[in-house]
């Protein structure tokens, strides 16, 4: 298998892995492209490039560590509620404009301290 076919199924994965709280589209909101864009990812047909890339990996990480906490429900609950400890806002509000690290500590205080 080709390095590429073997990367664009790796990113399969990550998508599916954030599929688990997230749409689509709302990936797409958060690494900044199309949902077809994600789309193609998910299919294997191409892989995120830059920054796209860069914000798919960090949402993976975000998503790994709410899975220490929650199940696939408590996942998507969490990511679209308005939380005190981020100033009222939805974690999703936060990882749109790039504010992964203040959503990662919110996630770091429910599972008891940072694990990063």
């Amino acid at each position: 298998m080709a390095a590429g076919k073997a990367q664009s199924l790796v990113y399969t994965r990550v998508v599916a892995d954030a599929r688990r709280g997230l749409t689509v589209s709302e990936i797409g909101g958060v690494t900044g492209v199309s949902e077809r864009a994600v789309q193609n990812w998910a299919a294997g047909k191409s892989r995120p490039e830059g920054e796209s890339r860069e914000r798919l990996l960090e949402l993976k990480y975000v998503i790994e560590g709410l899975a220490d906490v929650y199940e696939d429900e408590g996942i998507e609950i969490w990511l679209h509620s308005r939380q005190r400890s981020l100033g009222g806002r939805s974690p999703l509000e936060l990882l749109r404009d790039g504010r992964f690290t203040e959503v990662l500590d919110a996630i770091d205080r429910l599972a008891g301290g940072p694990k990063r």
